[in-house]
Formats: structure tokens, C-alpha cells, sequence
């Protein structure tokens, strides 16, 4: 993840676009065929198709659902102070 020093945001880098295109410099080659295999096989793979902030926020709220609030809140007790201090940083905006 980085973050955007703009809205103090984070972004997944690992997330892939099959509309985005490489840019390429003067110094650079043109992507070959294998570059586009290649980066065909890495859109199919789920940590370039899922966003973190997305998966984390789904599997927390999952287990809130199967525990209940005071189930989760209870689990979440026994969560490092930091570890949920960096969790409600990154989650911030879902």
C-alpha cells in the first residue's frame, strides 16, 4: 500500500488493470508478446484483481456477523492496541 500524501489515503499498488499500458520511454523496448503473457497470467491472479483494504474490510466484518457485536468487540480486545491503531488507519473510508 501507498499512500497519498494528497488525501492522506492509502492505494493498493498491487492492483493490475488490463486497460492500463506500460508506459514506455525512448529508452525502453516496446512490450514483446511474452511481456503480454505475462501480464495476462498476473491479471488473473488474485492479488492483483482483489484490493487489500477490500478483502480485510469483508473478512472483519464476516466475523462480526459471526460472532456479533460483542463476540467481535471481545476478540478485538485482544488485538494488539497498535495492530488495531494501524487497522482503523487503513480501513479509514469503508
Amino acid at each position: 500500500m501507498t499512500e497519498d500524501p494528497e488525501t492522506g489515503t492509502y492505494k493498493d499498488c498491487m492492483l493490475m488493470s488490463h486497460l492500463e499500458e506500460p508506459k514506455v520511454t525512448e529508452d525502453e523496448e516496446p512490450p514483446t508478446e511474452q511481456d503480454k503473457r505475462k501480464k495476462m497470467l498476473a491479471l488473473k491472479d488474485p492479488v492483483h484483481m482483489v484490493s487489500l483494504q477490500q478483502f480485510i474490510y469483508e473478512k472483519l466484518k464476516a466475523q462480526q456477523e459471526m460472532l456479533g457485536e460483542q463476540g467481535f468487540q471481545s476478540l478485538m480486545e485482544t488485538v494488539d492496541t497498535e495492530i488495531v491503531t494501524q487497522l482503523q488507519e487503513f480501513l479509514q473510508g469503508f
